[in-house]
């Protein structure tokens, strides 16, 4: 498994993360088997366009839930970046899981560039660490791909069918991309590495944060 870096920013990926194409395939098909109903639908006035599994696991499709504990077990931030000593990954999904953006019926799918909560909802004590998420869209289009942005400079993580990408949680560490080209489906799933730290009472931790003025490069 070969970790490759990103230029300039503390982001990685590994291209064909899952050893069996045919199961990444099936994920991405079983988005059709989730009941619309269920999702949660984000828009414009929360600084994107996109819909996210439920935050129970209980939701998602069987083949989801198989990568996401394939990507639990066999991705170890601590060992492949050399960052930190004690990351560990939430599996219930909670800021991650299933999302999709769509663009098929001029829905204008886009991700805002913000901050990622640096706290868990759920377990305040947990202070975010990496964001992993892999590309399950075939029909590769460069509007798909993450935006990162640290203050001063741009990297583009590349969108790829089976590539797993990562980033760590800093500081600075914007990400988002532009309205996705109409006519496709940006689906990825997403799980969360954390660490405990000491809790930090403010509740605004636990918030993402949004900057429209942030330029997408």
């Amino acid at each position: 498994m070969l970790v490759k870096p990103y230029e300039n920013f503390n982001a990685w990926y590994i291209d064909d993360f899952i050893p069996s194409e045919s199961i990444v395939r099936a994920a991405s098909e079983s988005f059709n088997n989730i009941d619309e109903k269920t999702w949660v639908r984000y828009g414009k006035e929360d600084g994107q366009i996109q819909m996210c599994s439920p935050a129970s696991r209980n939701s998602w499709t069987t083949e989801c839930s198989l990568i996401a504990d394939y990507i639990a077990l066999h991705f170890d931030p601590n060992l492949m970046t050399g960052m930190t000593k004690d990351a560990f990954p939430d599996i219930s999904g909670y800021g991650g899981g299933m999302m999709i953006t769509p663009n098929k019926n001029n829905e204008g799918g886009f991700l805002g560039m913000h901050i990622d909560a640096e706290r868990h909802a759920r377990n305040p004590s947990w202070k975010r660490q990496y964001s992993v998420v892999l590309g399950l869209s075939e029909d590769y289009d460069r509007s798909f791909d993450l935006r990162l942005h640290n203050g001063q400079e741009h990297c583009r993580l590349e969108y790829k069918f089976n590539r797993l990408n990562i980033f760590k949680f800093e500081e600075n560490s914007w990400h988002g991309f532009p309205e996705i080209t109409q006519g496709k489906d940006r689906k990825t799933i997403g799980i969360m590495y954390w660490s405990i730290e000491t809790e930090d009472p403010n509740p605004e931790v636990t918030k993402a944060k949004f900057n429209n003025d942030l330029v997408f490069c």
